[in-house]
């Protein structure tokens, strides 16, 4: 492995194959590897020689990314030492230059975005609202009908909703297959009635059209699949439509979440809803709905009416 370009592309091969990692990550790895290879080129003029990548070279690509933020940071050097040590793992002559290095990069406790359930209901009528006479904006408006009911009752991702298959869908037994972050599968069950109605309108809409199992769920008016920025601009331009400004899938995730929550459902139901490999990465919920107990004591608390 001379140049630190072929040790990317082996890199990026190996997670893809090997790892069988998602198309996402893989974007989000040649993104972080590209600036690290830009910065190096940058430095001294030419490509680097993978054997002089060192602590001193990651250090300084460090400080040269003030302006970006800590978890941004933090999610660069990640991808630089996965690589690094994927490499000593499956090239005995390579060794890891990045071995127990530390970035010291402090990353605050950022409280999710979430938007009140009388925003939520605003949009659902406006998706609801009946178009126009035409059968092929009926059709439409029946896809999204389902898209944003499935949206808000799961909490899924926008990449999760986008790779829905028709076979992903389990009427019978009432739930959905989803193929989340990781490779990893897990099984969501349909539980609201406007969820379910939903999709059995628009999954026989769709068998009606001859799709088949291996066709996607969500897709255009071309029969092609109805991608993550379509789905966004899809939200954006419901929400503004019912007044709720910008609305974003995973502001409707983090809601899902924090709602359940305060509604009393156990934090490993949330944890299994939501995809999350650990129920630590749930736990954040927990600090959202703090601030919601805070709030609501703060306007309710009898003290707060004592002049005394």
């Amino acid at each position: 492995m001379k140049s630190l370009s072929e040790a990317i592309t082996w890199f990026l091969s190996y997670c893809k194959h090997q790892r069988k990692l998602s198309p996402h990550t893989l974007r989000a790895y040649r993104h972080d590897l590209d600036h690290f290879q830009q910065f190096t080129v940058e430095t001294i003029g030419s490509e680097l020689p993978f054997d002089q990548v060192n602590r001193q070279v990651a250090r300084s690509w460090i400080g040269k990314m003030a302006d970006a933020s800590p978890r941004t940071l933090r999610r660069r050097v990640a991808t630089l030492k996965s690589m690094c040590s994927s490499l000593e793992r499956e090239h005995e002559e390579i060794a890891n230059p990045l071995a127990g290095f530390r970035d010291r990069i402090r990353v605050g406790l950022a409280l999710p975005r979430t938007v009140a359930s009388s925003t939520v209901q605003a949009f659902l009528r406006e998706v609801h609202k009946p178009p126009s006479s035409s059968p092929r904006a009926m059709e439409r408006r029946q896809r999204d009908i389902a898209l944003f009911e499935m949206m808000f009752s799961t909490g899924m991702r926008v990449c999760e909703l986008s790779g829905l298959n028709l076979g992903s869908i389990d009427q019978d037994r009432g739930i959905i297959l989803v193929h989340g972050k990781g490779n990893r599968e897990r099984s969501v069950p349909i539980v609201c009635p406007q969820l379910r109605e939903a999709l059995a309108s628009h999954v026989a809409v769709r068998v009606a059209a001859g799709a088949k199992n291996a066709d996607p769920l969500f897709s255009n008016q071309r029969g092609v699949r109805l991608s993550e920025q379509s789905i966004r601009s899809l939200m954006l331009r419901y929400g503004r439509a019912a007044g709720a400004g910008t609305l974003t899938p995973h502001m409707f995730r983090h809601t899902v979440a924090t709602l359940l929550l305060e509604g009393g459902a156990d934090l490993r139901h949330i944890q299994e809803l939501l995809g999350h490999s650990s129920i630590t990465t749930t736990t954040i919920y927990v600090h959202v709905s703090e601030e919601s107990q805070r709030r609501a004591l703060a306007r309710c608390h009898p003290r707060m009416r004592m002049d005394v």
